[in-house]
This record gives structure tokens, sequence and C-alpha cells, in this order.
């Protein structure tokens, strides 16, 4: 879940239905190394036997090598996951926003340059000058978000916030991750298309390309969707059981499939969906993702160089209901794609296992439950404090102490962020998802303490990221 948040920010041709798309071809074998095909179904295996569900898929060279299911996509009617079942994919949404605005500038419609004051007549000074490029890339200096994944908002409410809202620092002068910059984007390729923005990606660019079950309310459909660990199908887990609200919108909340992922990642990298221009143009590797960090931002997609594997393209996204990793190793000609209902064993779990058992390297993969992680304490700082604070409010089942919570110990920001309904709804989740869970890992500085806390049952391990002021206000909550 991306949970209401001001000024933070957290770093970090498909198949038609019928197999008989040239693009992807099911199980031929015919270029299948049999040692190394016998290596990812143990791995495989070992990732059901530890908790995993969901669903992992390969493609080597066109050709599906792996696409396997462990557990149920909906327990109560007992479906299986399948290269069909669709998943909420996070914020690997930004790939295909990037895939879009790179098929724009391809086409001259946009321009890598333009800035805000070019589409929104009514932006205020300090962001007049954000261009295209910055928001794709994670520079422009907007927060991660400024209101409720789970709310009814339309762009109107989310551009005044947007608008509103403090920069993180000057355009173009450092990375921080931020969905609201992608769902800038989203607004401005409705200006630029004079379409929807979930009517241009699917209308525009996925179904002429055979890819019919990736979007948003448009290709929804109940009867292929994952539920949760809870029973909540997509559009409840993940979108309030509404269609998907513009703080969504272009940043997250896409449905997708197996086969739909595996199919778009060939054909995007073998510049078939979109051009060998626009392709290139978002697989750049523009900017460094963090002091150090040896992976960079494209447009929408994480672009690294690895020693003995390559070049490699990746995006990953969730909430506490859903995650799900792409990752394509450019020189090797594999792509895969892993997506499951729960967080015990994660996607970007499942996707590092296939990976070493594809390059014949050892990888444990571990029961969740039967992982030696030993709870830790908090510091005795005022982060460590604001988190304490925190964890006990979640704790409590009493909604009389969530109120209070908004309203004494979150900045006039934060609370402005959703009405208090929204907050409560917020809180509630809070408190099934993690509000028992133990603290394994803390990392904190002069204003952020970020905690990996972990279910105690399920071994299912989330990020809580915690932003404060001088005076102890919590100023922005980033989960999942």
């Amino acid at each position: 879940m991306k949970a209401f948040s001001s000024p933070l920010a957290i770093a970090r041709l498909a198949l038609a239905v019928t197999l008989a798309s040239p693009l992807i071809a099911p199980f031929a074998g015919a270029q299948t190394d049999p040692a190394q095909q016998a290596r990812i179904e143990a791995r495989f295996d070992e990732l059901a036997e530890a908790g995993f569900t969901g669903f992992a898929a390969i493609a080597h060279d066109g050709e599906i090598i792996l696409a396997r299911g462990a557990g149920l996509a909906d327990p109560a009617t007992g479906r299986p996951f399948t290269l069909d079942t669709q998943f909420d994919i996070g914020s690997i949404t930004k790939s295909f926003t990037g895939m879009a605005i790179a098929a724009l500038v391809d086409a001259g419609r946009l321009a890598p340059d333009a800035t805000l004051a070019d589409f929104f007549p009514d932006v205020p000074a300090d962001k007049a000058t954000i261009t295209v490029h910055q928001l794709l890339t994670h520079t422009a200096g907007l927060p991660d978000a400024v209101g409720d994944d789970f709310s009814d908002e339309g762009w109107a409410s989310v551009r005044d916030k947007a608008f509103a809202a403090e920069l993180h620092h000057a355009p173009g002068s450092a990375y921080r991750y931020s969905n609201v910059g992608f769902t800038v984007l989203a607004a401005i390729i409705e200006i630029v298309t004079g379409q929807t923005y979930e009517d241009y990606l699917v209308e525009e660019i996925l179904v002429p390309a055979g890819i019919e079950h990736t979007g948003y309310m448009a290709v929804y459909d109940d009867a292929l969707a994952a539920r949760n660990r809870h029973g909540e199908a997509v559009i409840d887990a993940s979108w309030g059981g509404h269609a998907p609200n513009w703080n969504l919108m272009g940043n997250g909340g896409l449905v997708s499939t197996p086969r739909d992922m595996l199919a778009w990642q060939a054909a995007y990298r073998n510049g078939t969906i979109v051009s060998p221009q626009a392709r290139d143009l978002a697989h750049a590797p523009l900017v460094r993702e963090g002091d150090g960090a040896p992976s960079f931002y494209g447009y929408g997609l994480v672009v690294e160089d690895d020693a003995e594997l390559g070049r490699i393209y990746w995006h990953n996204g969730g909430n506490p209901s859903f995650n799900s990793h792409w990752r394509v190793l450019a020189d090797q000609g594999y792509e895969l794609f892993a997506t499951t209902n729960q967080r015990g064993i994660s996607a970007d779990t499942a996707i590092e296992a296939l990976v070493a058992a594809l390059m014949g390297q050892e990888f444990e993969v571990q029961h969740p439950r039967q992982a030696s992680v030993d709870p830790v304490a908090l510091p005795d700082t005022a982060g460590g404090r604001t988190a304490a604070e925190f964890l006990a409010m979640i704790a409590s089942d009493d909604e009389a102490v969530w109120r209070d919570y908004v309203l004494t110990r979150m900045s006039d920001e934060m609370r402005a962020v959703a009405p208090m309904d929204g907050h409560l709804r917020m809180m509630r989740q809070l408190h099934r998802d993690v509000g028992q869970s133990d603290v394994v890992a803390v990392f904190e500085n002069e204003t952020t303490i970020t905690l990996s806390v972990r279910d105690p049952h399920s071994g299912e391990t989330i990020p809580v990221m915690i932003e404060y002021d001088a005076d102890g206000q919590v100023t922005g909550l980033m989960i999942g």
C-alpha cells in the first residue's frame, strides 16, 4: 500500500490468449538446456515449499521455459494461479507510462524539455520549469504522494495538492523517487493525446500489439483477478472497491497477467511494441539512483550493468497485498516476471532465486517463518520515539486512538492529504496488515526513520517509512 504521504519519497505484443503469437512461443523446448531447465524447475519447487504463492515465468529468445504457479489465486473457489491471472503490478505501472511518453517523444508529439508551464497555466512558479524529463527520472523534486490510493479522487484535486506541496529539492538537482511525478505525466499524456491515460495506453499501444489484459477498469476481470491473503480481489485490496483514483493514475495500480508481462517485455526490448528509437530513449541509463548507487533510472525503469550478466532492465512494485517484479537480462536474452499475493517470499526474492538458477549459482531459499531474524529495539532517538508512537497506535484496534493520532501527531499538511474517514480507513488496514509485527531492522537519518516489520506468524516483511519534523510531527508515511 502506498499510504498517505506528503513530502515523503521512498527510494526505491503480448501473447494474445491463443498460443499462436509469433512473439512468445510456449514450451517449444528446442533451445532449452536440460540442465538449466532442471535447475529452474527445482528452484521454483524450493520457492513454493518455502511459502511462495503466485506465479513465475521466464522466456528465452521468445520461448517460455518456465510458467508455474503455486498456491491458489482464489482459495474460495479453488482457482489456481495461471499465465492469465490478473495481478496488481504496482509501480511497474511506471514502466508503461515511461514507454507511452517515449512513444510520444519519438512521434514528435512531446518534447522531453517541455515544462509544466507548457501544459498547466495555473502551475506555481516553483514548479513551472519542471520538465517532462525530470518527471520521468524522479529528479523534479515532487513529493512521493499527496493522497490515498483508496480514495475516489479526481485529477483536479490531486493537481491542486501536488502544486501546493513543497519541493524536496530544486528541479533537476537530485534523484528522489516520486509517484506524484508519474501521475503528472499521466495528465500530460491526456493533454497531448486528447484521450484518457488508460485509453491511450490500452487502445493505441497495448491492444494493437495483442496485449488485452493489461490496464485499469477497461480490462479488469474479477474472474481472473488474484485475491490477497484476506480473500480480497484487486479492485478491493488495491483500488478501494472502485475504479483507481488519480493518486494511482500513471504511477501504480495497473493490472496485468504473467502472459502479458512476458510478451510485453520481449516486444518492448525488440522494438516492436514501440519503435527502436523510443525503446532506446526509455532504456538509456539517465540518472543515477542516489550517490554511489550501481543502478540508473531511465524512463520508467531501472538500468544496471552486471559484470557477469551484462545489461539488465527491471522494475518492481507492490503493496501489502500484491507485489511483482519484471526483469530483462538483455545480453542473455531472458525475460522474467514474478508476482505474488504475499510478502514472506516476495517477487523480488523469486526473481533473484530464478536468475541464480539460470546462471548455475547457489541460492538458499529459506521459509520466512524459519528465518533467523530476531526483533530489534528501537533507538532512543527522536526517530525511534516517533516510530514507537506509530507502532503503538496501529497495534490498537480503538478508532479513538487512531483519530487522536491523526489530530495530534500528524502535521497540518499530512492531515490535509485526506478527510478523517480516509485516515481512519488507512489505520484500519495498517492495524490488520502490520499491527502485530516485530521490528527486525531500523534505518535512520536526520528526519526519517525506516523500519522493516515482520509478521511473526506468516513471516511477511513490510517496510514502514516515517518522516517527521523538528517538532516530532509526522510529515510523511510510506508503507510497502
